[in-house]
């Protein structure tokens, strides 16, 4: 997914105030592999506002344009109504839940005028002025963004609900079904995988498994014939033999997990991931207390994505939580909430 970012601000424009929603939203997107191609800074005129939305979304250049700044009710907040007059349709759910979650902060956000909607193939949302309001609202409707991007571009697929006890759901990528196991360092989140995996498995799913590594890593070795031939500058090598094969692929940046999976487990019932922390797919937090006393996703972050904690103390949260070593419990968590028996493939 590629990104533009729109500041408005007048000062800002005259050079009078730095830009710091747009660096803070440009880097939360980052941290989920998507990249901000462009940015700018105008002033708040309604017209101008309105013919740089037009400019941006008719190149074709990007799938989402965030504006930040201008959604009040003083005389100079006008970006609601210039986005309005620019969009070939609304989407109320956007502001609607941006609303309701800065609710919970402030009764200020009753007087948000922020709008999102569609305009050709791009999706626009207007975000407050203030680099945590920006942040926070975004995290609040992006479970939706990547699933919203991919139907405006004419994605096929039929939509299908992320939440319910059986239902065939799906991560906010829209494709295929995914959880994330995440935690901090040395909770054992490795050890709980892997024995969910081997009861998935025994149950009859075919599982797919993605492993995140922040730093480089090599699964080639010097003196192999598969590793003389990376060296030599294939772009792309795969090995195959009568029972698996590997594939290694060079990449300038890390793809975004959406694509791998959707490029690479198309045989499996259930992708599970390890790490991607920072990521939209559901995610089961595992905890250890002598780790650590604070979670991930229920810390000063309230991370929306997250459905479950495995835990080795008891704790009393909106999410279910389940024992750390009963990988059975949360195997039958991921079976009921993911999958329906009537998809199942037979494992091999």
């Amino acid at each position: 997914m590629k990104a533009a970012i729109l500041t408005l601000s007048d000062k800002g424009a005259r050079g009078e105030r730095a830009d710091a929603s747009g660096p803070a939203l440009s880097s939360w997107l980052a941290e989920r592999d998507v990249e901000t191609v462009r940015t700018g800074i105008i002033p708040d005129e309604a017209e101008q506002i309105g013919r740089t939305l037009v400019e941006w979304a008719d190149s074709g250049e990007y799938d989402l344009i965030l504006t930040t700044g201008g959604t009040g009710v003083s005389p100079r907040d006008v970006t609601p109504d210039a986005t309005v007059g620019v969009l070939d349709r609304l989407i109320p759910g956007f502001g609607e839940v941006m609303r309701r979650k800065s609710l919970e902060k402030t009764p200020n956000a009753m007087i948000s005028r922020a709008v999102a909607g569609i305009r050709g193939r791009c999706l626009i949302i207007n975000l407050p002025g203030s680099p945590r309001g920006a942040v926070e609202n975004l995290e609040a409707v992006w479970p939706a963004v990547p699933h919203a991007v991919a139907k405006i571009q004419g994605d096929p697929e039929e939509c299908a609900p992320v939440h319910g006890s059986g239902a065939p759901g799906m991560g906010a990528i829209g494709r295929g079904k995914a959880v994330s196991f995440v935690a901090k360092s040395g909770t054992g989140k490795t050890t709980l995988l892997e024995k969910v995996i081997a009861e998935l498995k025994g149950r009859g799913w075919r599982v797919g498994a993605i492993k995140h590594d922040a730093h480089r890593f090599d699964i080639d070795h010097p003196g192999k014939d598969s590793h003389r031939l990376t060296a030599a500058g294939a772009d792309t090598m795969l090995v195959s033999s009568p029972e698996k094969l590997a594939l290694v692929k060079r990449h300038d940046a890390s793809p975004p997990i959406g694509e791998l999976i959707a490029a690479y487990f198309g045989d499996v019932d259930i992708v599970l991931t390890e790490g991607f922390k920072k990521g939209d797919l559901p995610k089961i937090e595992v905890h250890r207390k002598e780790r650590s006393t604070t979670l991930l996703c229920r810390g000063e972050e309230n991370d929306p994505s997250l459905i479950a904690v495995a835990s080795d103390e008891p704790l009393e949260l909106d999410v279910p939580v389940f024992d750390l070593n009963d990988a059975a419990a949360v195997a039958g968590f991921i079976e009921e909430r993911f999958l329906s028996r009537g998809t199942a493939r037979q494992a091999g």
